[in-house]
């Protein structure tokens, strides 16, 4: 598996995240990925997927560049400077500085009936992050799918990373959910989107994956 990485990613978010901090974290992740069995993907859901293939990114991107994980669950941003490891659960909770990162399979057509282990790129016709609140102004958002391999179950890859760190609350929609129990989550807006897409990091070196987010993202390699 290999990915074309972006030569001009370079950012500082308590820590330098840059081109060779990349390649290493997403082959950390996918083959992690791999290690888990196929019963496993075909009873959770995709969001449960999601989480997954996030923390495990999370874990290795702190490795490579010398931050650490947030160390509560509920902790923003996901990936923190070393120095913040001993600060309080409060601080913890919205840590000045840091990396933020979503997961996303993407949305599909609707009505097209694929299971896990199908690959869903021939079927997508939208990216969407979601956050617990629209007040993420930075984020690396990642994609995956079931990339289509040589085993009879395709295990999920990440195919795509985009970023933005000038994202606004307008770039994020309504926060569905307020009331029950449900997740309330906000889902981003073609505004946030564009941003994003001007934003790539790293593409899977397949054409169908490059030519679709090309133009669902609409930025050029």
């Amino acid at each position: 598996m290999t990915y074309i990485i972006n030569p001009n990613f370079n950012i500082f978010c308590g820590f330098e995240v840059n081109t060779k901090h990349i390649e290493s974290p997403l082959n950390q992740t996918n083959e992690f990925l791999e290690t888990i069995p196929p019963t496993v993907y075909k009873n959770i859901d995709y969001k449960t997927t999601s989480s997954i293939v996030g923390s495990m990114f999370c874990h290795s991107i702190a490795g490579v560049t010398e931050a650490i994980v947030n160390p509560i669950e509920k902790g923003h941003p996901d990936v923190i400077p070393k120095g913040g490891e001993n600060s309080s659960e409060e601080e913890l909770r919205n840590y000045p500085v840091g990396l933020e990162i979503k997961c996303t399979v993407g949305n599909i057509t609707k009505g097209t009936n694929l299971r896990a282990g199908e690959p869903r790129i021939n079927a997508l016709e939208g990216i969407t992050w979601q956050s617990y609140h629209q007040e993420v102004k930075e984020l690396l958002g990642l994609v995956w799918d079931f990339v289509k391999s040589e085993h009879e179950f395709n295990n999920p890859k990440v195919t795509a990373i985009f970023y933005a760190n000038s994202l606004i609350t307008s770039d994020w929609g309504n926060i569905s959910g307020t009331e029950g129990r449900n997740t309330k989550v906000t889902g981003m807006k073609v505004s946030g989107k564009e941003k994003m897409g001007k934003g790539w990091v790293a593409l899977i070196n397949v054409h169908l994956y490059k030519q679709t987010y090309q133009k669902i993202m609409k930025f050029p390699i």
